[in-house]
């Protein structure tokens, strides 16, 4: 009983700590990066306010095509969605940049405007 008791709270331990440490996602809409430097640009919100957001491969499957750089998972966390009225759960989207040139690209509806140096 005493083991059940202690592994429980471990369990509560862990996943309090993974909601006080989840990431709140700012959205940059002008990104400047150096060749090897990487950003979170925005936080992509799940289907329904308040869901945890898509996995990676379905978040990444709906990028534009980008010559300058390469998308990643961003990891979990939040986003202030005026939709949503408020703080949801979302998806980060990494991007890093690869080779200097300029671009504008549109993520889940949001412009974004890159310039790698």
């Amino acid at each position: 009983m005493r083991k059940t008791i202690v592994s429980m709270l471990a369990v509560m331990s862990v996943a309090a700590a993974s909601e006080a440490s989840a990431q709140s996602f700012p959205f940059n809409r002008n990104v400047t990066l150096k060749v090897g430097q990487s950003i979170v640009m925005k936080g992509v919100r799940g289907a329904s306010c308040g869901q945890p957001p898509g996995g990676w491969r379905s978040v990444a499957g709906q990028l534009p095509q980008t010559a300058i750089g390469r998308y990643s998972d961003g990891g979990v966390g939040t986003v202030e969605s005026s939709f949503c009225r408020g703080t949801t759960p979302a998806r980060g989207v990494r991007f890093t940049a690869t080779k200097p040139g300029n671009e504008s690209l549109v993520i889940f509806g949001d412009q974004i405007s890159v310039n790698v140096q």
